[in-house]
């Protein structure tokens, strides 16, 4: 069992947009990664269609940090 705070106590008014986008399309790749991880610790708990959709659903985690590192690319290709 673990926690995640995703609050944040600091102002980023004095942080430029792109930076801050950039910043936050790596934090959310990270993160996703993480969950990724998490849930691929489960697979093996599971058998039959309950496995076959963990599966799936770990795998959109991938397809989305693919897409969001392309998103990151293109954002810093900007700048």
């Amino acid at each position: 069992m673990h926690t995640h705070d995703h609050g944040h106590e600091h102002h980023h008014d004095d942080i430029p947009a792109a930076e801050r986008t950039r910043a936050l399309l790596a934090y959310m790749i990270d993160h996703n990664e993480h969950h990724a991880e998490e849930l691929a610790e489960l697979v093996d708990r599971l058998e039959g269609p309950a496995r076959k959709r963990l599966l799936e659903a770990i795998g959109s985690f991938e397809v989305a940090n693919v897409q969001l590192r392309e998103v990151l690319e293109l954002v810093e290709g900007e700048n």
